[in-house]
């Protein structure tokens, strides 16, 4: 009845885990505002900031001149890969300009150049390995919301940088893991 019970936990435990590590791994597409620079006078047209996470979705933020925007892929970051590494999504298809600039480490930038339009980069083309921020800087007023509008960022080619499973999952299993080898040396013993 023992043994019956010790393998009914188990298993229950090991579906817990697998459930609650499975929401840890990385997803594809920025995850965090680091900052947003928007100067009095500038347009708040689009919403917040936060409306350029998670996956393409029409909802957007207008970044004018001189406003900056810094975000970062915080549970994974992207790597050179084959082809673009790196995809920007803007609502309006080529309203206004925008300067891009990517970073590793978000204290040493390197420029990726000026888009209006949905654009993929390859980050072998500008000398860099890993990116995990990204700054956007606005270069003009056009178009029908004054602004580039950014909708999303999706890394085409990433890894994870978590740690796969959260850190009491792990202590967790490491107790089990022990409680276990205590069992099996109790019954060595007798």
């Amino acid at each position: 009845m023992k043994r019956k019970l010790m393998i009914i936990f188990s298993f229950c435990l090991l579906c817990f885990l697998f459930v609650f590590s499975t929401n840890c791994f990385a997803d594809r597409w920025l995850d965090s505002v680091i900052s947003f620079d928007r100067p009095e006078g500038s347009s708040s047209e689009g919403g917040p900031a936060s409306n350029a996470l998670g996956a393409n979705n029409s909802t957007y933020v207008s970044i004018d001149i001189p406003e900056t925007l810094i975000l970062a892929f915080t549970d994974n970051e992207v790597i050179d890969g084959t082809g673009n590494d790196l995809y920007i999504y803007e609502v309006d298809n080529g309203d206004s300009w925008i300067d891009v600039w990517a970073s590793a480490d978000n204290i040493s930038y390197t420029n990726l150049g000026q888009i209006k339009i949905n654009y993929g980069f390859d980050l072998s083309a500008y000398g860099l390995t890993t990116v995990q921020y990204l700054k956007f800087v606005g270069v003009d007023n056009g178009g029908g919301s004054a602004g580039f509008d950014l909708d999303a960022v999706e890394a085409l080619h990433s890894r994870d940088i978590g740690t796969g499973l959260p850190e009491p999952a792990s202590l967790l299993l490491l107790g089990f893991g022990l409680m276990g080898l205590a069992g099996a040396r109790r019954k060595i013993k007798k």
